[in-house]
């Protein structure tokens, strides 16, 4: 498949490469776990050199599929540390669905990317947050898992808006609220239930705290003129280099960098002003709006061809995490 999507499925939006297994409704875990591919376990194996005389490598082990035979170019998935203990597929959905699925058809999305490296469950949340009229917040609770050791097993609170699809996965600042989960791949796995329970306490006072944060976007007027001050802070001009000769590649790497913030700027302005949602009652004129802007850039156009769960890891989640944090900030009155 595109964007180094492995298997996977979907219930609702058809994703930009259009593959995968449409779902008529929402699954329940085993369905999930059939249709997303995860129906597979990985195991450690030794490793040694290539050479002609092999030598055995004893800091790492190589992580291999174990539905895979031995020569397969996509058995291994990884290579780890010694101490590195995976996390099966179905032992980490059983424990995610004891809690936030309890065997209902609650899963949106799921699947692997690569050759299995990352898997990842998306759990829908009962509850929907309305902003104004037209415009709802679908709460869900991402299970992701990662057989390189590439991310820790993670469970995050994270939010789509309909009308656009806009995604946003995100930490509140209220220690009571907590809304990322994180273990490392070391130990037993056997009380990590009690763990994720715990976390799960906080998880619908962290809906409610992010509806009344939303609102307070909405609430909020952003000026044009405060935009532009936003977007230098989310997107900052790269430094020239000093030293740097007009035909030199540094330059050259300069200039396209430069052209990249721009680009991103203008196109995110332009999105305030006819993005989906931004003709909503007072959404344009709003934090809100200017915030899903810069959402609906970050999922949509920037890397476009990038699957869901890249949106809401790494470089990208960062970006809107930094938007969201500058939003707050200004309706906050900590900046202006």
């Amino acid at each position: 498949m595109s964007a180094n999507i492995g298997q996977m499925f979907y219930y609702g939006e058809i994703p930009w490469h259009g593959e995968g297994y449409r779902a008529g409704h929402p699954l329940n875990v085993e369905d999930a776990i059939k249709h997303g591919g995860l129906d597979w376990e990985v195991e450690m194996v030794d490793l040694i050199t290539a050479d002609d005389v092999p030598s055995p490598v004893f800091s790492r082990r190589a992580v291999v599929r174990t539905d895979r035979s031995g020569g397969d170019p996509d058995r291994v998935v990884g290579v780890a540390h010694n101490d590195f203990v995976p996390l099966q597929n179905r032992e980490g959905a059983r424990i995610f669905d004891s809690l936030f699925g309890k065997g209902g058809q609650v899963y949106h999305t799921g699947g692997y990317l690569g050759n299995g490296q990352k898997i990842w469950l998306l759990a829908a949340l009962p509850n929907e947050l309305k902003i104004l009229d037209g415009d709802t917040i679908k709460p869900f609770v991402l299970f992701a898992n990662s057989h390189d050791g590439s991310i820790a097993i993670d469970i995050r609170l994270t939010t789509v808006r309909v009308v656009c699809q806009n995604t946003l996965s995100l930490a509140l600042s209220d220690k009571s609220t907590k809304t990322v989960f994180k273990r490392s791949h070391h130990g037993s796995y056997e009380g990590m239930k009690l763990e994720v329970e715990a976390y799960f306490a906080g998880i619908l006072r962290a809906v409610k705290d992010l509806e009344s944060s939303f609102k307070s976007l909405y609430d909020t007027k952003l000026p044009w003129g405060a935009m532009d001050e936003f977007l230098v802070q989310l997107y900052p001009e790269p430094r020239k280099p000093l030293d740097a000769s007009v035909s030199s590649v540094q330059f050259k790497s300069y200039l396209t960098r430069l052209n990249n913030v721009r680009e991103a700027r203008n196109t995110i302005r332009g999105l305030r002003k006819r993005g989906k949602g931004a003709d909503l009652k007072l959404v344009r004129e709003s934090v809100w709006g200017g915030l899903n802007a810069v959402l609906e850039y970050v999922d949509h156009y920037q890397d476009s061809k990038s699957s869901l769960i890249h949106g809401l890891f790494g470089r990208k989640a960062d970006i809107k995490k930094k938007a969201y944090d500058l939003a707050m900030a200004y309706v906050n009155g900590e900046i202006r």
